[in-house]
């Protein structure tokens, strides 16, 4: 099967125009992954991104995807840990985080849509978050974590084009003065597989280098 790769940052250049609120500083901080052998390949850009404008955040996002990432017969397609590094101030409650990620997806899915000459109704999409009362396997460096769970369904559009419910375990914090988000992603429902070990250990393996 050949691999079709569309990532955000590839769909940021092709979908070109300003980011707002991007400037000098966010080519910091420094984030170290651990992600084991063979690496999961990742990228970094600015926040907001170009293939969703409206985002409320501005930082930088770094992320890091499994090897079948998009490979829709991949035992982890679809799979990442995605991590948000957000201008002091940031708001991340569950609520803000719920609102966000909405936006974020629903700009990601129409962009990579468009390319392919393609609509999409992002208005049925959902995002919703629960509290998680013990946050299982949380970064090591981050001494005090508010831990959520949830779904997002949207319409997948990079190899299938299809609706897809996407599982999420999003970790929140402060460094120094900047709100952190990491989230771990899967279709894979987090009781269901081996993969969500890997993504656990990646998130508990997670650090700043400064």
């Amino acid at each position: 099967m050949t691999r079709r790769h569309f990532s955000p940052a590839l769909l940021a250049l092709l979908t070109a125009g300003p980011h707002p609120g991007a400037t000098a500083e966010e080519a910091g901080p420094v984030f170290v992954f651990e992600t084991g052998n063979p690496p999961w390949k990742g990228e970094r850009i600015p926040l907001p991104p170009s293939f969703a404008p409206d985002l409320g955040w501005k930082g930088v996002e770094e992320i890091r995807f499994a090897p079948g990432m998009f490979e829709a017969d991949a035992p982890d397609f679809f799979s990442y840990v995605l991590v948000f590094s957000l201008q002091p101030g940031s708001a991340i409650a569950e609520a803000d985080l719920e609102r966000e990620l909405l936006t974020y997806y629903r700009g990601l899915s129409a962009a990579v849509m468009r390319g392919r000459q393609q609509t999409v109704d992002t208005r049925p999409f959902t995002v919703a978050l629960g509290p998680q009362a013990k946050a299982e396997s949380p970064p090591a460096a981050a001494p005090d974590v508010t831990a959520y769970t949830g779904t997002l369904r949207w319409i997948e559009p990079f190899a299938t084009q299809r609706d897809q419910t996407l599982h999420l375990e999003i970790h929140t914090w402060q460094h120094r003065d900047r709100p952190v988000v990491l989230s771990c992603v899967s279709p894979i429902p987090p009781d269901a597989g081996a993969l969500w070990k890997s993504l656990r250990d990646i998130r508990a393996r997670f650090r700043f280098a400064d």
